[in-house]
């Protein structure tokens, strides 16, 4: 889960890790030149993000949404929406807006991006697109790293 809100920076009190100091006194430099001082504040839950690149979570679904698309005839985000929701029937989360769950044009609950995804939630996007196809009687093409 995670929020996100703007706010005038001298109204918040952090404890910023010597590490960090840096980077945000540079942040709030900018901020005062350029935002009036206000800045965007990120919190979110600790997680594994999914993997990327080759061989990677995101390869594997993106590689499956693209099979399927062909295919079917459908383009990528339109396939990539529906494993998305289907998802969400096997545990893939929500996208919250204002605290109320998003809807797609037809009502239905939209899944989170996967940017925000944790490594188990990915696997839960792959498994959608593996049932999808086998009830579109497609084939997947699985790569020898996929398979493992």
């Amino acid at each position: 889960m995670k929020t996100e809100w703007t706010a005038e920076r001298n109204t918040l009190a952090l404890l910023v890790p010597n590490k960090h100091k840096t980077a945000v006194k540079d942040i709030f430099a900018l901020a005062d030149k350029r935002d009036n001082g206000f800045v965007t504040i990120r919190i979110s839950n600790v997680h594994r993000p999914r993997t990327t690149g080759e061989g990677s979570q995101n390869h594997h679904i993106n590689g499956h949404v693209q099979q399927i698309a062909t295919e079917t005839g459908n383009p990528f985000d339109v396939v990539k929406l529906e494993v998305k929701h289907r998802a969400i029937d096997i545990g893939y989360p929500m996208l919250h807006e204002g605290g109320k769950v998003r809807m797609d044009l037809y009502g239905r609950p939209m899944g989170i991006s996967e940017s925000d995804s944790t490594v188990e939630e990915c696997a839960l996007l792959i498994e959608a697109a593996h049932m999808l196809a086998a009830e579109l009687g497609i084939v997947l093409e699985e790569t020898s790293e996929e398979q493992k």
